[in-house]
């Protein structure tokens, strides 16, 4: 009876021993060696001038970036407001609402609010109104001044700047 004991214990002690040691061999798989071949490879370039130009009809997403730069509600009879042209941005998009009961004239100027004319327009009463200049500007300062004669100044403006002129 301690021989049956004794064999079967040793029996399931060998399975235990031979499952790991077979599962571990079942891992390992038989690679080849590594040879080699001293033929040359050659393969022509493209030479395709036109692999990543753009043609008509391609869907071309370009980044771009604007960004709000002034968003005023309008008051009194004359306002200045001064907004700067980050580097790498240069094209402007002015905005102006006039609820006001008098037409609104308005300038945009570079450096000072009597510097160098770069947008004019008059707005009036009722009207809505908005332009992009055509060609980029230089950064730095820039002002909006406004005017209305007698009667205080009623709507609103706002100045976005760009990367380019049509993302405006």
């Amino acid at each position: 009876m301690k021989n049956i004991k004794r064999a079967s214990l040793l029996s399931v002690m060998s399975l235990a021993l031979a499952i790991p040691l077979t599962a571990s061999a079942a891992a390992t798989t038989d690679v080849a060696p590594a040879t080699t071949d001293s033929t040359a490879v050659s393969q022509s370039a493209n030479t395709s001038t036109d692999v990543n130009a753009p043609k008509v009809g391609d869907h071309v997403i370009t980044p771009q970036d604007t960004n709000s730069v002034l968003s005023k509600s309008l008051a009194n009879t004359e306002m200045s407001e001064r907004f700067y042209i980050d580097p790498g941005y240069g094209y402007v998009k002015v905005w102006l609402r006039n609820e006001g009961d008098q037409p609104i004239k308005l300038s945009v100027t570079q450096g000072s609010a009597s510097g160098t004319q770069k947008m004019s327009a008059t707005i009036g009463k009722g009207e809505t109104w908005s332009q992009t200049n055509s060609s980029a500007w230089s950064t730095g300062n820039f002002y909006v001044n406004l005017t209305s004669g007698s009667a205080a100044m009623k709507g609103s403006l706002s100045v976005r700047i760009g990367t380019s002129r049509g993302e405006l």
